[in-house]
Order: structure tokens, then sequence, then C-alpha cells
């Protein structure tokens, strides 16, 4: 294409003449300009396009401005023959969007062989954009790639990758499409994170343009800023459709029309209460409604349908030829919905008056109106899970308590020595009172004690006469409840095991001549040796330091739910433990199948919902044996036979 521009030099300065030539066909274009009016046309001038028609008498004929309405047609230029030319494609203007589908598709089975990676980086990337080396990098990638491997790469490529799929390039169904886009976003989400932003609105535009029925992806943080509204109310109509309600704090503060976080309750110390607990509080009042009130949140208070017009595949290099700019799309705005969020905003200022309540803080907010048996029920769950915080804080905190195998079986070891050697002393103690006794008897029963006696001297003579006062004892104790210290005990052992009765042997003689005094004083004072004996030369055992409380032993009531859990493993005793008596009930309840009203029962007792008693039996199972317990109203199979000992007393 080519351009002359000049200026008509003939009649006015505000006159422009532009020929413009493409194709061997000349245009002529003229900009009139200023103010003056019924200015004549400029005149022509001849040029080598019309010397090369050979027209030159016309065109000078042309060029004097004498050819007007009145000139015959054998005057005007005809061609030598008609153009038979389609104006439809011989003049049909090619977007860079349809170029690049062309080159698509032209290029969809295309496989290059191991090439080294080259970066690419462009804003809309396309095949023009790439070089050489680009091209057999990207061709071997995208081939790993349908083949199941992620090699790292570029982001650029990874958008022409998808923009290929949005055109149908490399599949033949649109399941398996939306499947291989899904696939490449889950496999380079993590470290491009800007996929998400695009992915998600693409997705949803190939399921919209395909009639496919697939699970719009949830979206598990506050809503992005980028986020399309069509989307933002389809993850408002998950989150309150599900079971029960799935709304975090982020979600409320979209959906309430008060600025909790400007609350002085809120600053000063609630704000983690507040956020933990708002989330169960609308779960636990979608739950009454569901069942007192005649239908669920989503159900009493949904607005009504309205179509809104979305653009598809925004920001992508798109051909609009083959699905359309927009699509119409059916929505419920439950984010502009009113009653609705007059209604969470409610919730959400009752959970904060209750919280004042419980913790003592001064002022209440007024203009609160829900049904009195829903804030009675809202105070009385709010104060058990005050209750179980500041347990699981006590719990936290308390020292935990580490069992060293290796000083245990010590401990055991040393244990057992020492009650030998007191069985030992307690037999030395015996034949000492038995020779005691001996004395007071008459002569002809002296030779057993003497016999009695001699058969202790082998353990006498065990131990050296210095060390029998028996001040050394203290150390043997020390060192068995010491855990770390090193073992004492065969030296105190052979300092403890002295005879009694060879302390006593040489006062023997004594003990007769007082006796022959008076013969009524034998019997008192042989009963008074006995007892100094006993008391003098008996060990005194040190009394060992007193160990930690244990948790008191839980005694069943009659018509309590008991679950004897001694022939499981020790994962199912832990998680028996940790479950109180009202989720054994409702365990029960699900035994032979849901019994719903043993089970609301059972929660009315405990102040709570059967759902969220439910959903805390599946924590604690998630914490013990790694697995949810209970699958929606019935326990999961496999798990059925651990429940044979639970019973109702």
């Amino acid at each position: 294409m080519s351009e002359t521009s000049k200026p008509n030099d003939i009649h006015n300065r505000h006159v422009r003449h532009k020929v413009v030539t493409e194709g061997g066909v000349r245009f002529a274009e003229i900009e009139l300009g200023g103010e003056e009016r019924d200015l004549p046309l400029p005149t022509r001038e001849p040029d080598l396009f019309d010397s090369q028609l050979g027209q030159g008498s016309d065109a000078a004929r042309f060029s004097t401005g004498q050819s007007g309405v009145g000139d015959s047609p054998a005057s005007l230029v005809q061609p030598e023959e008609s153009l038979d030319l389609d104006w439809n494609e011989s003049f049909r203007y090619i977007s860079r969007e349809q170029q690049f589908v062309q080159q698509a598709r032209e290029l969809a089975w295309h496989v290059e062989e191991a090439a080294p990676f080259v970066p690419f980086k462009s804003y809309w990337p396309t095949y023009d954009q790439m070089t050489r080396d680009q091209h057999r990098w990207y061709f071997y990638w995208r081939e790993e790639v349908r083949s199941g491997r992620y090699p790292d790469t570029d982001l650029s490529y990874l958008f022409i990758y998808v923009y290929e799929l949005i055109h149908g390039i490399g599949w033949s169904d649109p399941a398996q499409g939306y499947a291989l886009m899904n696939a490449v976003w889950e496999a380079y989400r993590g470290r491009y994170p800007k996929l998400d932003t695009y992915l998600r609105e693409w997705l949803y535009d190939f399921m919209l343009v395909h009639g496919l029925d697939m699970p719009v992806k949830e979206i598990p943080q506050r809503l992005p800023r980028s986020l399309s509204s069509v989307l933002k109310e389809l993850e408002w109509l998950r989150r309150y459709s599900a079971d029960p309600v799935d709304l975090g704090w982020d979600y409320l503060l979209d959906i309430i029309d008060y600025d909790v976080e400007k609350s002085r309750f809120y600053r000063e110390g609630g704000r983690k209460a507040l956020q933990q607990l708002s989330p169960k509080v609308i779960a636990l009042a979608d739950s009454y409604s569901a069942r007192y009130e005649g239908g669920r949140l989503i159900e009493r208070y949904r607005p009504r349908p309205r179509q809104v017009t979305r653009y598809l595949f925004r920001s992508a290099v798109y051909d609009h030829e083959m699905y359309g700019r927009t699509a119409s799309v059916t929505v419920l705005m439950l984010s502009e919905h009113a009653p609705l969020r007059s209604y969470m905003t409610q919730l959400v200022r009752l959970t904060e008056n209750k919280l004042r309540e419980l913790k003592g803080y001064k002022g209440r907010l007024r203009g609160i109106e829900v049904p009195a048996e829903l804030e009675e029920l809202v105070g009385r769950f709010l104060k058990k899970e005050l209750h179980q915080e500041a347990e699981a804080e006590r719990k936290k905190s308390a020292p935990a308590v580490k069992i060293d195998s290796r000083k245990l079986r010590r401990l055991q070891r040393e244990s057992d020595e020492v009650r030998d050697m007191l069985l030992t002393d307690a037999a030395h103690t015996d034949a000492a009172v038995s020779a005691a006794a001996a004395l007071t008897d008459p002569p002809e029963e002296r030779q057993g004690v003497r016999e009695a006696a001699g058969e202790a001297k082998p353990l006498e003579r065990e131990t050296p006469p210095a060390k029998r006062g028996g001040s050394e004892e203290a150390p043997l104790f020390q060192a068995v409840m010491d855990f770390d210290a090193e073992p004492r005990v065969r030296a105190p052992l052979a300092e403890t095991s002295a005879h009694p009765a060879a302390a006593a042997s040489p006062n023997s003689a004594e003990v007769p001549a007082s006796s022959e005094s008076s013969k009524s004083s034998k019997s008192s004072k042989s009963s008074d040796s006995r007892e100094s004996l006993a008391t003098s030369d008996s060990p005194k055992l040190p009394v060992p330091p007193a160990l930690p409380p244990e948790r008191p032993l839980h005694v069943p009531k009659q018509g309590e739910v008991m679950w004897n859990t001694a022939s499981l493993d020790e994962e199912w005793q832990q998680l028996a433990e940790r479950l109180a008596p009202v989720h054994l009930a409702l365990l029960l309840a699900l035994k032979h199948g849901p019994d719903r009203e043993a089970m609301q029962r059972a929660a009315d007792q405990a102040g709570s919902m059967p759902e969220l008693l439910l959903d805390e039996i599946n924590d604690a199972a998630m914490d013990t044996i790694g697995d949810l317990l209970v699958d929606g109203d019935a326990i999961v199979d496999e798990y059925r036979d651990k429940f044979e000992t639970l019973m109702r007393i």
C-alpha cells in the first residue's frame, strides 16, 4: 500500500487531495477544511497510472473538469474485461486472533525433538512473537504436557497452550478440553499464582459455551477483587448451600451491614473469639431455621433470579466468531439481597453481645431482633465453646510428661532389689523377736531359740561390724528415687542387712538377771523387747515424692452410653478418651441407622445441634485415627465393627 498526499494549490489551501493505491486499485480521498462553502472539487491531474492504461485523452478530459451528468456513457473509461472478485473473501480483514487460530490448526499436532528451554515473555503471546528456538521449545514442551509431564516453563508458553484449548486445539471432546485446561492450571498455579485470576474465569466460560455441568472451582480464601460478579454470586450460593453453612470470617465481612472491625470490643480483645465463633453461630442459626422455621436460610431469603450479560474469555487471545462475544447467565444476587444481609448482620451482632456478656465486658449492642429460642441456643453454644477453649489452653500450658523407657527399666530393676532386701530384713526381724522371746521362756525351750539364732549367723557375717548402726540407709533410697544417679545397691544392701539379733546378743545375758527379780514382769518385758527390736532395727523408708494427680475415673451412671475400647488399638482408645458422653450417645443413635429423635434429644441436653456434634466427632477422629468417622447420617462402613462394644448401661 502506498499513499500520496498533497495540497491543492489551484483553488484553496484548505482542500487536501490524497490518493491511496492498494493491489493495483487506486482510491482517492478529498478532505475539505476551513469555513468556506461552495468550493469546487479539485481538478485531477494525469499521472503514471493513467499513462499505463493508455487512456490519456479520457484522463485529460476528466482533468479539465468538463465531465458531468450530461456526458455520454461512451465518454467514460470502460475496463477491457469485467473483474470476477468475491468481495467477502478478497477484501476480508483478518484479525490477530483469527490468524492465531489458523496457525494453531496448522500446528495442532506438530512435535519437536527435545530442545533447550528458551525464556519467553509477552503480554498477549502468539506464534508470531516467538523465535525459532522458542518454537522448538514450545512444541517439545506441549507434547510433554499432553503426555502428563509438566516441565518448568515461562508463563507466556502456558497462555499460548490455554489459547489453543479455548479454540478447540488438542482435544476432541469438550470434557477432555476442560480436563486438560484444569490439569495445566493445577500443575503450574503454585509457581504462577497469576493463573488463578484468568483460569478460573476461562474455565467457567468454557463450561458455559460447551454446556458442561462441572463444579465451579471453590475459593478457599477471601473473594479476590478481580473476580467477576457472576463467579462471586456462584461462590456465595455454594457456601450458603453447604451443610453446614460454610461462611468464613472474610466472607461474612462482605455480606453484613455492620463494620464489626471498628467495634471497641473487637479491638480490645474480642477479635479472636468473634472471628472463630461467628461463622459457627451462622451455621447453628441455619440448622435452627431448617428445623423450626420451615427452611434453611438460603430457602427463606432466596432472591429472584436475574439475567446478566457476561463477556467470554476476557483478556485472552480469543476469536469471538467461534462462540460469540457475550453470553447470558442466570444468577442469584445473594450479596445484594437486603433481607439476607440484614439477618446476617443481626446474627453477628447477637454473637458479639453474647461474647460481651460471657467475658464480662460492659455495654451491649441494641436493636437486635432474633427469636428468643435462637438467642438462648446461641448463648448456651458460646458458653460451651469458651469453656472448651479454656480447657484446651489449660492442657496446652501444662508441662508435657515424657517417660524415659531406659530409666523406667532401671527403676524397676532397683525396685526389685529393694523388695528382696526388705524381705530379707523382715526375716531377720522375725528371728530376733524369736530370740528375745526365748530368753523369757523356760530353759528347756531356749535350745530351739539358739538354733534359730544360729541359722541367721551366716547373714550376720556378711556385714562389717563397724557399719551396723543403720545410719547410712538414706543414700539407698536416694539412689532409688534419683533416676539420673548411678545405682548404688550393693554397698547399702550390706549395710542394711545387719542381723538385728546380733545387736541384741551382747545384752542377752542381762535379760535373765533382771527377769529373776520378779516373775510377773516377764511377759511385759518380753513384749517391750519385741516392740523395741521391731522399731529400732526395722529400716525407715522415706516417703517418695507425690505423683501428679491422675484423671478421675469416670463412673458410668444408669442409662449412660459406654464404649469398651480395651481390645482396640491405641488410636481408638485415644479417640474414646476425647469423646464426651453426648458424642457417644450420637454414635449409638447412628450405630444401627440414623435415629434422628435420639440424636436431637442428646443434642438438646448438651445445648447444641446434632450437626455440630457430628463435626466435633469427625474432628477428633481426624486427630486420632486420621480419617472421618461419620459420613452424612451414618458411620463409615469400614469402622462399624469398632462399635460392637458401644452400648447403653
